[in-house]
C-alpha cells in the first residue's frame, strides 16, 4: 500500500477534521511539511479540508528568502491562501535560536488561527521526531509524563494542533517526494551536530539501530505501555489531590495529614501533579530536587517550618498546614474576616456578606446583584469567621452527625473547580463550620435551636457576564 493510500486511512480512520473545513497548514520549505502538503492536497474529495498556509522566513540561513519564494509558489499553484511572517530579531539571537524560533514561530500561527477564525493547526512531525523525542527526554532528565512524547492531538491557541504523520518514517516521506517528482529544500542546519537532535540523530540513533533495526516500533511499543499506565495513575492519584490539595488565586495549600497517610508512590504522583498545576497556574517550575525538599518537610516532625523554593517563592508548614506561596503574597486577597452580627462586609469586588438579626441596609448599589441568604442559630453577640477553605474542612451532613469533607462534598456534587476556588465557610466561635458560602448550611444550622438567636447570613454576588 502506498503512502498517499496509508495516509487517507489514517484520516478516516482518525476524523481529525471535517470535509471542506478549514485548517492551517505549518510549511516549511522541508521534505516534511512539504510533502504534508502533497498528501493533504491528493486527499480525496469528501475527506479533504480547505487548505491555509503558515510560512516563517527566519532569515537564519543564506536561502531564507529563497525558501519563502519557493513556498508561496508552492502554494500558488495549487490555489492554497499564503501567510508569511518575517523573523526580523531571528539574526541578532545569539542564545536559545532554536527555542527563540520555536516560539516566533508558534506565535506567529496562533495569530494567523485567530484572525482567520481557523479552528486546527497541522504540522509534520514524524516517526522518527517522535522516536528522537523520547530519547532526547529519557537522557536529558525528563519526567515519566514527559516520556509520553509528541501527542498526535492537543489543544493549541483557539483550538486544536493535530500531527497526521506521527505514524511515518522521515524515509518514507523521502520516498513519496522521489517518485512524484515533488520538489523541496534540504535544510544544511540538520546536519550539524551543534544541536542536541541532530547529535541524537546521526550519532546515538543509527548506532543503537544496529544493535536493534526495530528500535522504533521496540520504543513505540513502550511509549504506548506508558500512556496507559499514566491514564490508570492519573485516576488513582485524582481523589486524593482533591481531597488534600487546595489551590487558590495565589497560593497553593496541602493537607499535612492527609499526605502522611497516603503511599510513597501515591505521594510522589502526588507532588507531580501538584508542581503541574504549580507551572499552570502560577508560571511556577518545581523541579524534581525541590519535590523532595517539599516531600521532607511535609513528612517531618517539625510542625512549624518556613523553607525557599526559589526567588520569591516559599514553602511553608504550620502543623498539619502547607502552603507554597509567594514572598510578596502578604498582599494577598482577602482569605479570612470576623464578620459581627448587624454588619456587612465586601469580601471582594464582586461579592458582599451580611450578618443579623434584624433589617441591615443592604448597600444600594448591590440591588441588583444575585442573592442567596441561610439561617445561622448561634449565641447571642457570637461573631461568624468569612474564610476560605483548607485542606480536611469537614462539616456535619445530618441529624446523625455524620461528617463530610468539603473537598469530598465538592466531588459528590460535580461543582466545578473555580466555583469551588470562589467558596467560602461560615465558622462559628467553636471551628463549627455553619455554612458553605454558596452552597448550602451545615446540619448544625438546619436543626431547630431554641436556645440561641436564629440569625440570617446573606450573601451578595455579581454574576459574571
Amino acid at each position: 500500500m502506498g503512502l498517499q493510500e496509508r495516509f487517507n486511512q489514517f484520516v478516516l480512520k482518525n476524523k481529525w477534521w471535517q470535509p471542506e473545513e478549514q485548517v492551517v497548514v505549518a510549511v516549511s520549505a522541508g521534505v516534511d511539511s512539504v510533502v504534508l502538503l502533497h498528501l493533504l492536497n491528493e486527499l480525496p474529495r469528501e475527506m479533504k479540508p480547505s487548505l491555509h498556509v503558515a510560512h516563517i522566513n527566519h532569515q537564519l540561513r543564506a536561502i531564507s528568502e529563497e525558501e519563502s519564494c519557493f513556498v508561496r509558489g508552492l502554494c500558488l499553484k495549487l490555489g492554497i491562501p499564503f501567510y508569511e511572517s518575517v523573523w526580523e530579531k531571528g539574526p541578532t539571537i545569539k542564545q536559545n535560536v532554536e527555542l527563540a524560533a520555536r516560539e516566533y514561530r508558534y506565535s506567529f500561527f496562533a495569530k494567523v488561527m485567530k484572525e482567520e477564525q481557523i479552528g486546527k493547526l497541522l504540522t509534520a512531525h514524524h516517526e522518527d521526531d517522535q522516536v528522537e523525542t523520547l530519547m532526547m527526554r529519557l537522557i536529558t532528565g525528563g519526567s515519566l509524563s514527559s516520556l509520553v512524547g509528541i501527542e498526535a492531538q492537543r489543544e493549541f491557541a483557539t483550538g486544536q494542533l493535530i500531527r497526521p504523520l506521527l505514524e511515518i518514517k522521515k524515509g518514507e516521506l523521502y520516498q513519496f517526494a522521489k517518485d512524484n517528482q515533488i520538489d523541496f529544500y534540504e535544510d544544511e542546519t540538520n546536519h550539524e551536530t551543534t544541536y542536541l537532535r541532530n547529535r541524537f540523530r546521526h550519532n546515538l540513533l543509527p548506532q543503537m539501530k544496529e544493535e536493534n533495526p526495530k528500535l522504533n516500533e521496540q520504543l513505540l511499543r513502550v511509549q504506548e505501555e506508558l500512556v496507559y499506565a499514566l491514564e490508570i495513575v492519573e485516576k488513582s492519584i485524582a481523589p486524593l489531590y482533591e481531597e488534600s490539595v487546595t489551590f487558590l488565586d495565589n497560593y497553593c495549600q496541602i493537607n499535612v495529614a492527609d499526605y502522611v497517610s497516603y503511599t510513597l508512590s501515591e505521594q510522589h504522583f502526588l507532588l507531580n501533579k501538584i508542581s503541574e498545576e504549580c507551572l499552570r497556574r502560577f508560571k511556577l517550575v518545581i523541579s524534581k530536587r525541590q519535590q523532595e525538599l517539599i516531600h521532607d518537610l511535609l513528612v517531618s516532625d517539625h510542625p512549624n517550618v518556613t523553607q525557599k523554593l526559589k526567588e520569591d517563592w516559599l514553602l511553608t508548614r504550620s502543623y498539619n498546614q502547607a502552603e507554597i506561596l509567594q514572598q510578596k503574597t502578604t498582599e494577598k486577597k482577602l482569605t479570612e474576616t470576623y464578620l459581627n452580627f448587624n454588619e456587612g462586609i465586601y469580601l471582594s469586588d464582586s461579592e458582599w456578606v451580611g450578618f443579623f438579626k434584624e433589617n441591615l441596609e443592604i448597600p444600594k448599589e448591590l440591588k441588583t446583584w444575585q442573592k442567596k441568604s441561610w439561617v445561622i442559630p448561634l449565641e447571642e453577640n457570637t461573631q461568624l469567621l468569612i474564610r476560605k477553605r483548607k485542606p480536611g474542612d469537614r462539616f456535619i451532613m445530618d441529624s446523625s452527625g455524620k461528617r463530610k469533607k468539603v473537598s469530598r462534598y465538592f466531588i459528590d456534587e460535580k461543582i466545578p473547580q473555580e466555583k469551588r476556588e470562589k467558596s467560602w465557610i461560615a465558622e462559628d466561635n467553636q471551628g463549627e463550620i455553619k455554612c458553605l458560602v454558596p452552597f448550602r448550611e451545615s446540619y448544625l444550622s438546619i436543626r431547630d435551636e431554641t436556645d440561641k438567636i436564629h440569625y440570617k447570613l446573606v450573601y451578595l454576588y455579581k454574576k459574571d457576564k
